[in-house]
Order: structure tokens, then sequence, then C-alpha cells
């Protein structure tokens, strides 16, 4: 699946800088986890899975993160992120559609611009490209339907952080991706999932090395 190799690769290559830049790894790493709230936009499921009927975007969303900050103004973001699922239901060309779900995650890669307002409390902006995949599953006309598509689009997010002591920080995040839609790279048919945006509310813990 491209998504996932888009994700071997970078995490290869995010690898590779922390082996060769030994005087980085003693300075500005950071790791941490951040979980809340994700909104999935009704074209996710409207059109290709189905022709009409609802979508209920509304899910729970986490993701996994880690970079570097190379000066007081910037950083490179790593994030393993988990959208959540949107359910549907209705019709496709006449025919019923039940249990719908799209389960969409991703890798991304962004470059974060950073505001210092104190020795502690910092605003920030990102954009960067997102590596996604969507799995869709449902029962249409009585028979089972599932398919798996990925592609890669772009993100951005606007965000605050709070160093509470030298190491450990919390982080506020709001960021939207861009995910469906395209083509099959190798059918080059129009994939199922519609093109769609996906907001997704965080609030996390990180450790800075």
């Amino acid at each position: 699946m491209k998504a996932t190799r888009l994700f071997a690769a970078a995490v290869l290559g995010f690898c590779g800088l922390i082996a060769t830049s030994e005087a980085l790894a003693q300075k500005g790493w950071y790791i941490g986890g951040s979980a809340g709230s994700s909104k999935i936009d009704d074209d996710i499921a409207i059109g290709g899975l189905i022709t009409s009927g609802t979508v209920d975007g509304s899910s729970t969303g986490f993701k996994i993160f880690g970079g570097y900050q190379f000066i007081d103004y910037f950083a490179l973001d790593l994030a393993l992120v988990d959208l959540g699922k949107a359910k549907y239901s209705g019709t496709f060309f006449n025919a019923p559609v039940t249990g719908g779900t799209v389960d969409v995650w991703g890798l991304n890669i962004s470059a974060v611009g950073i505001l210092p307002v104190s020795e502690s409390f910092s605003v920030f902006g990102k954009v960067g490209v997102f590596a996604w995949e969507a799995d869709a599953k449902d029962t249409t006309g009585g028979i089972p339907f599932s398919t798996n598509e990925s592609g890669a689009d772009f993100s951005f997010g606007l965000g605050a952080s709070y160093n509470f002591t030298k190491n450990w920080g919390v982080r506020f995040e709001w960021e939207r991706f861009k995910v469906g839609g395209g083509e099959d790279a190798y059918t080059g048919q129009p994939n199922s999932t519609g093109s769609a945006s996906v907001d997704l509310l965080t609030l996390g813990l990180a450790y800075r090395f």
C-alpha cells in the first residue's frame, strides 16, 4: 500500500538523520502523544460510496509524534496520525447501503514555525504532507463491500505549547488534513472515497530530550 511504503521510507529517513547527526541527538529532540476529537467531511463517502444518504464524521483521533527543533523558531515534525472513523448509510444507485465505515490514518511530515512568547510558552503554525490510507467497508444490496485506498495531500495547523519542566510540556493543536479522491495508482480508476477535509483537535504531552 502506497501510504505504508511512504511511512516506512520516512521513518528510515528520520532514523538516518538521527544516526548521522550525533551532535543533534543530544539536543532539540522531542517525542509525544496527543488525543482528541476529529471531524471527517461528508464528502469522504458521498458520491463514491453512497449516492444518497447520511454520513456521521464525528470521531476520536490521536497521534504519536516526534521531531527536532533546530532553532528557537523552526522544527521538523513527524507524526503517525489516526483520524478516526466516519459512518455512512443510504443508497448506491438505488441499492441499499448499510453499516458503512471509513477508517482514515496516515503519516504526516510538517515544517513547524515557532513564535516564543516566554521561556515556557510558545505558539506555532505548521504545514506539511499527509500520506493517507482509507479503509472503507459496508453492505451494498446485501453483498459485503470493502476497499483500501491511499494517496498523499497537504496538511496544516496551529497550536500552542507550554513547558512546565525542562523536559515535559503540554501541546494543544488544531490541524486540517486533506484525504480521499484521486485515482488508483495501479488501475487509473477514480478512488471510491471522495476528496474531503478532516479537522483534528488534540491535547497532548511532549517529552524533550
